[in-house]
């Protein structure tokens, strides 16, 4: 049996996973501009996806180093 199966999942797919929250939020902001007229959602939107995708691609690289120090190989 495997253990710490998420810490394996977000070593092994933290980048991507970053990646792809990051455009779905870009491309909310997209769709929030569209409907309501207004490119001030799309900026949010822009500024938002860049935030979210530094802070969830620097948790998955400080879970990669704890994961590389503590767990056995």
């Amino acid at each position: 049996m495997q253990t710490y199966p998420m810490v394996h999942a977000l070593v092994r797919h933290g980048g991507m996973a970053a990646a792809l929250v990051g455009a779905a939020t870009v491309a909310l902001g997209a769709y929030a501009a569209m409907q309501a007229g207004s490119l001030v959602w799309a900026l949010v939107g822009a500024l938002g996806g860049a935030l979210i995708y530094a802070l969830l691609k620097s948790y998955s690289e400080l879970v990669t180093i704890i994961a590389d120090m503590m767990l056995p190989k």
